[in-house]
């Protein structure tokens, strides 16, 4: 291979691992897209064994504080379709990705209420500003 990806990507947990099995609202990480021009949310899910849904709404925010002042980014700001987890979607890798305009980003997962499944995602900066990109250990 001749292109060098590692110099130019960042990755960062946008969803830690967790069981959903009720009614909730799960909010991920808040991701600071300062000196990066794309993300991309790789999202990973386990055994889901019920019949109920899961969609994944991607949220953007000026302070990073998701307080409140938050927005879902606009249908045209996110690449790829819509993500909808059902009974089924056991250990699968959905994508997506958000090219909106506010610096913080993060993922949030609504689930009906019927769904017993886990679920994490991560977050992948790309097109940085500046190369190499830093070394990651964490």
């Amino acid at each position: 291979m001749e292109y060098d990806l590692h110099s130019r990507v960042k990755a960062e947990v946008a969803l830690d691992y967790q069981v959903i099995n009720t009614d909730v609202v799960t909010d991920g990480n808040a991701i600071d897209t300062l000196g990066f021009e794309s993300l991309e949310y790789v999202v990973l899910t386990a055994t889901i064994t019920a019949a109920g849904v899961v969609a994944v709404i991607l949220e953007e925010s000026d302070t990073g504080a998701f307080g409140g002042e938050e927005s879902v980014v606009p249908a045209a700001e996110v690449l790829g379709d819509s993500i909808v987890f059902a009974d089924g979607d056991d250990d699968k890798v959905f994508r997506c990705g958000s090219i909106g305009k506010k610096r913080y980003q993060r993922i949030t997962l609504d689930s009906d209420g019927t769904t017993n499944g886990a679920f994490s995602a991560i977050a992948i900066l790309g097109n940085p500003k500046s190369v190499p990109v830093a070394e990651q250990n964490t």
